[in-house]
């Protein structure tokens, strides 16, 4: 099921997404489609490298929150310089078993 969304946007907006429509080849409602669909994963990406960041999730487990495959996670973590907090030796065992637990659920 879908539903129609509205915007209200200034007349300066809508000539950018009809110059950005007529380059892209796409009519201006799958333009604004495919934008919004990149700033949600964008905002999903976002929020789950802030877990990874603070420790709350392994890599694995903000890739599974943010929908992506862990090789997507991995460069968006890359690209944005995160770093996880150091784990001790059974911070890091107790995250890997976390983790596995998580993989068995969803296969």
């Amino acid at each position: 099921m879908t539903d129609v969304v509205s915007s209200k946007l200034d007349e300066k907006e809508i000539e950018e997404l009809n110059e950005i429509s007529e380059i892209e080849g796409l009519d201006r409602s799958s333009l604004i489609r495919k934008f919004l669909l990149a700033q949600i994963q964008e905002y999903r990406l976002k929020e789950s490298g802030e877990r990874y960041r603070n420790g709350l999730v392994s890599m694995a487990e903000a890739a599974i929150l943010a929908k992506v495959s862990i090789y997507k996670m991995m460069d968006y973590v890359d690209r944005e310089k995160i770093q996880a907090p150091s784990l001790t030796d059974s911070e890091m065992e107790e995250d890997l078993k976390r983790s596995k637990k998580i993989f068995d659920e969803i296969k």
